[in-house]
């Protein structure tokens, strides 16, 4: 009986160590889960940046820009250290959005290594025309 029970604790044992093997410790769990939020924010500023362009033809001189009390929407920060996300225009149709990522991400088209990354954009101006606005 008492061999039965040590042969149990170390299948527990065993098996929590392989956990982490196979999905990561909680702290870098923590860490790939604010770096899929700072993604899943810079989408949505890009999103926002494509719909402010298509409404104005222009693109946002900043973030701060994009905000709307009709809509609600106001532009988020880092989910860790409340900063705010690197906007830069570059072009009249070209933009960078930036944020620092605690890990390294090869998986999306928003590849980044860990540390300061920044992605450029180019507004699609065939597919994202602007709309005509009557007097």
């Amino acid at each position: 009986m008492k061999y039965f029970a040590y042969t149990i604790i170390g299948i527990v044992a065993l098996t929590i160590v392989a956990g982490f093997f196979i999905i990561g410790s909680p702290t870098q769990e923590r860490l790939r889960r604010a770096d899929e939020q700072r993604i899943w924010h810079l989408q949505t500023i890009q999103s926002e940046i494509v719909n402010y362009w298509v409404s104005k033809a222009r693109l946002p001189e900043k973030l701060a820009d994009l905000e709307d009390s009709i809509s609600g929407f106001v532009v988020p920060s880092d989910p860790v250290t409340g900063t705010s996300y690197e906007y830069t225009v570059r072009s009249p149709e070209m933009f960078s959005l930036c944020a620092t990522f605690d890990l390294p991400n090869a998986e999306t088209n928003w590849q980044h290594q860990a540390g300061y990354s920044c992605f450029d954009r180019t507004i699609d101006v065939d597919l994202y025309r602007p709309k005509k606005v009557a007097l």
